[in-house]
Order: structure tokens, then C-alpha cells, then sequence
């Protein structure tokens, strides 16, 4: 977006355009239509830049309860926080740092800044002049203006020339796509880990986020890790310089609240698997995090291999961070013998699992043979040791989390 369109989507006649259109004018059906009707009273370009307002606020409702009322643009939209993820990291700043304002270094659009506010004054940056002039106009329609001062300047510019604001905090959002595509390691990440630690050299707290399939080789020895879970994913990792240095844990949100496990260096213990124990599969953060211990405990569960993120305990319980599961089989990987154990349980729908396991489970869906109108189960495909497993079972509570491709293997348990 440029700064013309910036300006133009922030005015008053554009407002009132905006709070025309329905999302009924912003289907694929209506689409030619409300930009016939948008042009005759704003232009061409003025109106597909409306339409793609409208339709940026549509799918910003999953992030901002506020979407209605802010302003976006794709990459920015793409890239910023969930608001609940937002306000949880935003508190944990606060309440950590000392007394006085906090930093957001490349702000975007304003949402992480939006949540800071809340607790501390802000001060931010963002070199885009787009985004800087979106961010202003978001801070203005929430009213947050005497709390948040944004400056359409290059962070890394004013720290090398000393001019980086004091502060109690700072948090930092990188670039993590590049042409867009998404980038992976940390050293590609634009500013990169060394405006980390020279930030951290000057502020108290920061809080760096960052992709949460990082490599744990490129994690700093002088920062902690935090792995957040929200709405059944992990969706971030969080660097902390200053606060939880040398830790690692999840932070996982989950029924309204917010749960926290930590990796603590604490191994869990290993123990059998049988048919008629209860399997628990932790929250892809827990999982990321290698955050176990604690779940261990309070299951009475055990892996049943060191290097599988499966829990499993000898009697029914559950806990709001791991979908649980009753085991009724367990044996060899087989097809044949898979099928034979499908039919005589009377399986007619099946949902696929796989942790350490090297196919992938929906390759052997057509190959089962199920029973037209039979029971649902679930069949894991996984391991112990060098031996290949497949499990049956059934689930103890509704599916809750969605999947998430982090790594299948246990780094640290």
C-alpha cells in the first residue's frame, strides 16, 4: 500500500464509504457491482482500495475485536498477533519490567502496540510509511492517542546513532517472510538476532517473536523461549532477553484461560504401552516446547518412548492442555492385520494419527477396509524403540485442537 492509499482509506469520505458496505457486497457474486457503485463516487483506484479494506477487516475479525474499526493492510494483517496472545504477552512485559514506557520495535499496524497500551505507555517505530500512517489511525480510533506515540522512523537506524528512546521494555516483531515466502531461520529474519542482543544491551526486558519452528541450535544461551498456543496451534515462539533467560516453556490458552508448562530440564519418565491404558497427545505447544513433566504428574502418565510426544497412563483422566484417548489395540504395524482387527470391531470411520512414523496416515486410508455404518475410532501410527506400532482407540472428549505441523520428534524431554 502506498502512503496516498494510506491517507485515502483513513479520511472521512472513505469512512463513510466504508460503513456502506455489508458482506454481502463483498462477495465474488457482488463484487463488479459494488465497485461500479463505489466508483461513481470515488474513482477507480479509490474504490478497489475500499473493497480491499472492507474485505481486510472481514478477515481481520479473527484476530481484533475491533477489526470493524481499524485499518490494515495484507502483509501487515498477515503478520500481526492475535489480540489474545497479544494482551497475555503485553501483561507479562508489565510485569516483569520496571517502571516506564515500552518500546515496539516495527510495529506494523499498530496491534501488538494496542495491547501495551494498555498497561504501559508506548513509543513506536515503523519505517513503512504506510504502516506508520495505519498504526496512527488505529491508535486514534481506539482512542489510545495519549498513550501510544508512533514514529515513522527505522529503529536500527536510531540505535546506532544513540538515539533509541529509554524504556523499561521493548518488544520487537521481525520480517519473517521475504517475497513471500516464509522464512525459516533466525539468522534471516530482518533486523536480525544481533539488534536483538543490542537492544537487550539497553533495555531491561525484551521480548523478540519469532517463528515457532525455530532451530534450537539458533536460540541465544542469553534468552529464554517461550512457545504459545492458541486456538489448538502453536503459533509463535518468543525470545526473552532480561526475563526467563536460560528457561523454556509453553504458554498455551485454552477454554478462556491461560495455562503455562514448563520444560524445566525435568525428564519425564518412560514406562509400557498396553492396550486398555489412556493416551494423551499434549497441545502442539507443549509439544514444541518439550514440556512434559508437568503433565506427567499431574496424569500419572509416562512416554512410552523418549523420543515420541505421546503420554500414557494406566487410568482415565484428562487435562485441558492433551486430547486423551482409551487404547483397545495395540500391535505390529500390519495392514492385513490392521483390517482384520477394523472388521471385527465393527470400525466404519476412522480418524489417522502418525508420531514417528515414516508414511503418511491418509497414504493408507484407501488401503483399510471399514465397515459401512460402523463405529468411529482412531488409529495411531507410531513407534517404540525400532519397532513400528498402530494403535485403536477411541477419544474421551471432543476433538478441541486443530492440527499443527511441529516437529514429530521429542527434542527435549
Amino acid at each position: 500500500m502506498t502512503l496516498e492509499t494510506a491517507r485515502f482509506v483513513t479520511s472521512a469520505p472513505a469512512a463513510a464509504l466504508l460503513a456502506t458496505l455489508t458482506p454481502a457486497h463483498l462477495t465474488d457474486d457482488a463484487l463488479l457491482a459494488t465497485l461500479d457503485a463505489l466508483r461513481a463516487q470515488a474513482g477507480a483506484d479509490e474504490a478497489a482500495a475500499l473493497v480491499t479494506q472492507a474485505r481486510l477487516r472481514l478477515r481481520a475479525r479473527e484476530k481484533f475485536p475491533d477489526a470493524d474499526r481499524l485499518f490494515f493492510t495484507a502483509d501487515a494483517l498477515e503478520q500481526a498477533t492475535h489480540a489474545q496472545p497479544a494482551a497475555y504477552r503485553a501483561g507479562q512485559i508489565a510485569a516483569q519490567a520496571p517502571p516506564g514506557p515500552v518500546l515496539d520495535l516495527g510495529c506494523g499496524i499498530g496491534g501488538d502496540a494496542l495491547a501495551l497500551a494498555r498497561h504501559r505507555p508506548v513509543i513506536a517505530f515503523e519505517r513503512d510509511p504506510a504502516r506508520a500512517h495505519l498504526a496512527r489511525a488505529n491508535v486514534a480510533a481506539l482512542g489510545l492517542a495519549d498513550r501510544i506515540e508512533v514514529r515513522g522512523d527505522d529503529w536500527t537506524a536510531a540505535l546506532a546513532a544513540g538515539h533509541l528512546p529509554t524504556a523499561a521494555a521493548a518488544f520487537i516483531d521481525p520480517a519473517r517472510r521475504r517475497g513471500g515466502r516464509r522464512l525459516m531461520r533466525l539468522a534471516d529474519l530482518e533486523p536480525g538476532p544481533v539488534w536483538f542482543a543490542r537492544v537487550a544491551a539497553h533495555v531491561p526486558v525484551v521480548a523478540v517473536k519469532v517463528m515457532p519452528g525455530i532451530d534450537d541450535a539458533e536460540i541465544p544461551a542469553t534468552c529464554g523461549v517461550e512457545f504459545v498456543g492458541h486456538a489448538g496451534q502453536c503459533k509463535e515462539a518468543v525470545l526473552w532477553f532480561g526475563h526467563a533467560s536460560g528457561t523454556r516453556r509453553a504458554a498455551i490458552h485454552v477454554d478462556g484461560a491461560w495455562h503455562t508448562l514448563s520444560a524445566g530440564g525435568v525428564y519425564p519418565p518412560v514406562g509400557p504401552l498396553a492396550a486398555g491404558m489412556t493416551l494423551h497427545e499434549p497441545h502442539p505447544a507443549a509439544i514444541r516446547a518439550g514440556a512434559f513433566a508437568e503433565l506427567c504428574t499431574a496424569l500419572a502418565a509416562h512416554l512410552f518412548d523418549p523420543q515420541i510426544a505421546y503420554l500414557v497412563s494406566p487410568t482415565r483422566r484428562t487435562h485441558p492442555l492433551v486430547q486423551s484417548f482409551v487404547i483397545d489395540w495395540v500391535a505390529p504395524f500390519s495392514l492385513k492385520q490392521l483390517n482384520r482387527h477394523l472388521r471385527a470391531a465393527d470400525i466404519g470411520r476412522v480418524e489417522l494419527k502418525k508420531r514417528g512414523f515414516p508414511l503418511e496416515p491418509e497414504q493408507l486410508r484407501a488401503r483399510l477396509t471399514l465397515a459401512p455404518g460402523g463405529a468411529a475410532a482412531v488409529v495411531f501410527f507410531t513407534r517404540q524403540g525400532d519397532q513400528r506400532l498402530m494403535l485403536v482407540g477411541r477419544r474421551l472428549q471432543p476433538e478441541l485442537m486443530s492440527p499443527e505441523p511441529v516437529s514429530e520428534e521429542v527434542e527435549h524431554v
